[in-house]
């Protein structure tokens, strides 16, 4: 007779970190706004295994909801940020559509209508930091 259990389960893995590489350079000009990004993308991050573990309460679906909301405004403005530069900067509408994944005339569009607005709050953000 034996007092093991009959199924053993092994111990979980240790959560692994997640790492960003940025040089010193890059972590100063982000200031704050580095440590920011990060907490939302964690967030986010948690609440996808939340989702997929099944596990979500309506607060975390919230609060999963408040950060992705976040990090999309913000993601947005350092998009519509980087297509504003290219162009500045003589960027080929062929190169912007590799980068979004988009064929030439899309691309050329999206770009034109950016261009014929202002720059919104969240790409000053992207640019100059500050508050949001």
């Amino acid at each position: 007779m034996t007092t093991e259990p009959e199924h053993t389960d092994p111990a979980p893995a240790p959560a692994p970190d997640l790492t960003i590489p940025l040089s010193a350079a890059d972590a100063q000009a982000l200031g704050d706004d580095g440590g920011q990004l990060a907490m939302r993308l964690g967030a986010v991050l948690r609440g996808l295994a939340q989702l997929r573990a099944g596990k979500a309460s309506t607060d975390d679906l919230a609060t999963t909801i408040l950060m992705a909301n976040g990090l999309t405004q913000q993601l947005e403005g350092i998009r519509n940020a980087a297509v504003r530069q290219h162009a500045a900067q003589g960027g080929s509408y062929g190169a912007l559509a590799n980068a979004m994944g988009v064929t030439r005339a899309t691309a050329q569009s999206r770009r034109d209508t950016l261009l014929k607005k202002q720059p919104s709050e969240m790409e000053k953000w992207a640019i100059d930091g500050g508050c949001i």
